[in-house]
């Protein structure tokens, strides 16, 4: 019997067939997965490290030579190069087909944490990334308010980011734009010669003091009573009041004797703009796998209900969806 005959002897078994395959496909396509672009694995993996003032040629010698011949070591590796610029150095690794890239990409931090003890101290932290096409910001929110550029960063960096990570299948948040509060310690070079001290121990001094240490434990019967000692400055005043040494006769030093002591925020690297106006930028990412327009619209609802509790605030702030 063919398919002819069996519509025309059994038509209502052949209509039922096709309406259930028909709602098993709308179904299956409500529930289907919706990228920008294919899964693609490019074996290629990169390392950031910035160094802040440092010219090309010192990048290249204190940052990416170091890297370099580390990273030279990983099996697989196809090519190994470097882009030395002003301040930040980057070095891009590229594997043959054949490597996992996730396991590449493990390699590659292995030898980067090896390698971190012969970067200078300035050196912030090296930033490892494996390229992947897919990874580009999924929405871009921008948080606007009359507000200070720290006031503002703290609430996107402290409030905004920490509600949206938590967010279903949002893997990363970054900002872009604002600038975070910096207590700036400005030495008179006057001073110090007057007391003879130099710039180095009040550096050493600002970096020991600005610690909790742990002090160690207590077992007492069935508790166990764990110590530290609380040293973190917690204002600009008690970095002022800092005792450095004795002078003279016993009287201590302080900071605030040796220079200005600024509550302020730190230097502009980077400025965001909506409509004309200054804002910091929200910049949302998926986590692998997720389904793009589900993640988007979680994030647009929860957008929303953030605005709710934004709105109270002074200054106004308010996010926008770009």
């Amino acid at each position: 019997m063919n398919l002819a005959s069996l519509s025309i002897q059994r038509p209502i078994f052949v209509t039922c067939t096709v309406l259930l395959i028909l709602v098993a496909g709308y179904l299956s396509l409500s529930k289907l997965g919706v990228d920008l672009f294919p899964n693609v694995t490019i074996p290629v993996v990169t390392v950031t490290v910035p160094y802040p003032g440092a010219a090309p040629n010192e990048i290249e010698t204190l940052i990416a030579k170091p890297v370099e011949d580390e990273l030279s070591t990983i099996s697989g590796v196809k090519r190994v190069r470097a882009v030395c610029n002003e301040g930040v150095g980057t070095v891009i690794v590229e594997f043959t087909l054949e490597t996992d890239v996730k396991y590449a990409e493990q390699q590659v931090r292995d030898k980067v944490s090896s390698v971190k003890p012969k970067l200078p101290n300035d050196a912030k932290e090296p930033v490892i990334r494996r390229i992947d096409p897919a990874d580009q910001p999924i929405v871009i929110i921008a948080l606007r308010a009359e507000l200070p550029d720290a006031e503002l960063y703290d609430i996107a960096n402290e409030e905004v980011k920490q509600i949206l990570l938590s967010t279903k299948d949002v893997g990363n948040v970054t900002i872009y734009g604002g600038r975070k509060r910096e207590i700036h310690v400005e030495l008179d070079r006057n001073k110090l010669k007057e007391h003879m001290i130099p710039a180095s121990v009040v550096s050493n001094r600002l970096a020991s003091g600005g610690m909790n240490i742990p002090a160690g434990k207590v077992s007492k019967t069935d508790k166990e009573l764990v110590y530290r000692t609380i040293n973190e400055f917690q204002s600009p005043e008690e970095i002022r009041d800092t005792p450095i040494s004795l002078f003279g006769n016993e009287a201590p030093i302080k900071i605030g004797q040796l220079g200005e002591v600024k509550d302020t925020v730190e230097d502009e690297t980077s400025r965001a703009y909506l409509n004309g106006r200054k804002a910091v930028f929200l910049m949302v990412y998926k986590q692998s796998g997720s389904n793009t327009v589900a993640v988007a619209q979680s994030v647009k609802k929860k957008v929303l209900e953030i605005n709710q509790d934004l709105s109270k605030r002074n200054g106004s702030p308010e996010l926008t969806s770009t």
